[in-house]
């Protein structure tokens, strides 16, 4: 946008912003923009190059300047002859075949980009919920308790409660990675990197957006537990994990 300013062009004519909106349930609030094609030439030219989207908008552009550069001197070119004709079809039609193949491979990069793209918007604009949002959201007629004790036992998440002893506090704590997805788990959970209040880093396990979270109810459900969309049916037993085991003792 300092780019457009600085050359004269009209910022509210290239760069139509929406109004902020929240996206997602527990998503930070966000603005959409809709640029000319001006404005996406800039967007791409200024963005970082190590981004593969940012590479292949940039790639894309280059190749349409390319284009434009050859019909301009194709405009230009008269032939004086049959002859002269004959060879300006021929590298014309080698200009062609080659333009078409390179925006062959940029589809197919585009194609192998776009979903990561989506992911990664989707991530910046709704970053998942807690485990415990997500129970309360799907799982309610479950109690708390026994929701994590089935999600442990079924190793969706790392069960590492009272794991450690403390010496100089003199009581049993949760281990390290308590909380962290299994390698199952890591289907439909991941973890936020964030800072606490003292700046010292941590990592909170979050409900992966989107499609991984329905995949989760669905697997739930599959395991017996009653969901929101799905109640227990009327008589049924739903049968939870015995109870954990504590500083070594059942």
């Amino acid at each position: 946008m300092a780019t457009a300013r600085n050359t004269g062009m009209a910022i509210e004519d290239h760069f139509r912003g929406s109004p902020e909106n929240p996206s997602g349930r527990s998503g930070r609030p966000r603005k959409d923009f809709e640029f000319s094609r001006d404005a996406a030439y800039l967007v791409a030219m200024n963005g970082d190059p190590n981004k593969p989207e940012v590479a292949a908008a940039q790639v894309y552009f280059a190749r349409k300047t390319r284009e434009a550069e050859l019909a301009q001197q194709a405009g230009h070119l008269v032939p004086t002859s049959f002859a002269d004709a004959l060879e300006l079809a021929a590298r014309q039609a080698r200009e062609l075949e080659t333009v078409r193949s390179e925006n062959a491979e940029l589809v197919a990069t585009n194609a192998k980009l776009s979903p990561k793209a989506r992911v990664a918007d989707q991530y910046e604009a709704n970053p998942g919920i807690t485990p415990t949002v997500f129970h309360k959201m799907h799982f309610p007629q479950v109690g708390e308790r026994d929701f994590f004790e089935h999600l442990y036992r079924k190793d969706y998440l790392i069960d590492q409660r009272n794991t450690r002893w403390d010496e100089r506090k003199q009581e049993w704590k949760d281990g390290p990675e308590h909380s962290h997805p299994t390698a199952k788990g890591k289907r439909y959970f991941y973890l936020q990197s964030r800072l606490d209040k003292n700046k010292v880093r941590r990592q909170q396990t979050l409900v992966i957006p989107g499609d991984a979270e329905h995949d989760l109810v669905a697997a739930l459900e599959r395991d017996g537990l009653p969901s929101k969309n799905r109640p227990a049916l009327p008589g049924s037993v739903v049968r939870m994990p015995q109870q954990r085991r504590i500083g070594g003792v059942r």
